[in-house]
């Protein structure tokens, strides 16, 4: 039986190990977080994951899991945080509320700008204001 070797570094020494959380590049996006358990074959010298056919089928599908996943989580919580409604997020964005109704159920990927727009609009609250397409600049305070 043939014994399997790390393709980076020519090591022997593997072992199973779960992705959830590490980044993979996939597509256009450079960088998607696995939000589910994937154990793969991962070299214990360099960290290189050794990856099947199968494997490659079983981490595409986590991948589009995973940003399907985050993408209605951004949405949601812009949503309940702001107390707007899609259609108003959906200018905000610069697309239509049938799309952002499509990528917030999954039935759509969202491209990667949309992706990190979202992202960023459900990380820092302050984004949600300048997103506005008539924001000028200038804030009322509250007095």
């Amino acid at each position: 039986m043939k014994t399997k070797r790390c393709g980076e570094c020519g090591s022997k020494e593997l072992s199973e190990k779960n992705q959830r959380g590490k980044p993979f590049p996939w597509r256009e996006y450079p960088a998607v977080f696995l939000t589910k358990d994937l154990r793969v074959l991962e070299c214990d010298l360099c960290h290189n994951q050794i990856l099947s056919g199968n494997d490659v089928t079983r981490l595409t599908q986590a991948l589009v899991d995973s940003v399907s996943e985050n993408t209605g989580m951004f949405i949601e919580t812009i949503l309940t945080r702001e107390k707007c409604s899609q259609i108003e997020l959906a200018t905000r964005l610069g697309v239509t509320p049938e799309y952002l109704s499509e990528i917030k159920s999954g039935r759509k990927q969202p491209g990667f700008q949309t992706y990190n727009f979202l992202k960023t609009l459900a990380s820092d609250p302050k984004s949600f204001i300048v997103s506005d397409p008539n924001y000028t600049g200038e804030q009322k305070r509250a007095v």
